[in-house]
């Protein structure tokens, strides 16, 4: 199928839990287009009906949401499940890049910015696992070297052997 992108209208930002609506839901809006919420539309923009919008990621209330624009990016419901050519899924993900770097200052400069901080997060969990398991081994290796002690005879009871 082929899709046109655009860049979606808002005011504002949020961060809040995503929840999309109805492009229907969405005619009271703050916004002065239901089509201003959304990245996709297969009829182009605007859009012939709202049932050829696609990608959503303004609230209702006409805020960019950083987590649609995740969502959108590389979400469950994202572009790569879509039925899209290679060059527009580039684009909507370029275009979500582009949006969460210049509209939400928590999201790193670059890609390989979001790679270093994956890897970092990784490696610290690794870290904390391998310690955890380490910390387990050595209360292991303790209580049975503590259950070897209280096993052991004591050389005070052992009776003489009579030589």
């Amino acid at each position: 199928m082929s899709y046109e992108l655009h860049e979606p209208e808002f005011d504002g930002t949020t961060t809040e839990r995503w929840k999309p609506a109805s492009p229907s839901d969405l005619g009271d809006s703050a916004l002065d287009s239901p089509a201003d919420h959304f990245l996709l539309s297969e009829s182009g923009f605007p859009p012939e009906s709202p049932d050829d919008l696609a990608l959503q990621v303004v609230d209702r209330v006409g805020r960019l949401n950083r987590n649609a624009l995740a969502n959108a990016a590389y979400g469950a419901d994202s572009v790569e499940t879509m039925d899209v050519d290679d060059s527009t899924e580039e684009s909507v993900q370029t275009l979500c890049r582009e949006l969460l770097r210049e509209e939400f200052e928590s999201m790193p400069e670059t890609e390989q910015g979001v790679d270093e901080q994956l890897l970092a997060w990784e490696e610290r969990l690794y870290e904390q696992k391998h310690e955890t398991r380490q910390k387990l081994h050595t209360d292991d290796e303790q209580r049975y070297h503590e259950a070897e002690a209280a096993d052991a005879p004591n050389e005070e009871e052992r009776p003489e052997t009579g030589r």
